[in-house]
């Protein structure tokens, strides 16, 4: 459930991350967890959405759809 992205582009000095997890709550439910940052630092997180399972992976795709289209990639 875990996603991990990353962005490197030498000739503009971008060396990004960006994490995403599905993490239950106390509740029961599900939360949707984002961490991005420079690769190699701790970076900032915040908590992107909450709710059944299968909305968190809907919101998560989406995410996941925008970030690879500014440039971030899995990386191999």
């Amino acid at each position: 459930m875990d996603v991990y992205l990353e962005k490197i582009d030498a000739r503009h000095n971008c060396c990004r991350f960006y994490s995403l997890r599905i993490e239950k709550d106390l509740f029961a439910e599900h939360l949707l967890v984002a961490q991005w940052g420079r690769i190699g630092g701790r970076g900032r997180s915040m908590i992107k959405g909450s709710g059944p399972l299968a909305s968190c992976q809907q919101l998560r795709d989406r995410i996941v759809a925008i970030r690879e289209r500014r440039g971030y990639v899995q990386p191999a």
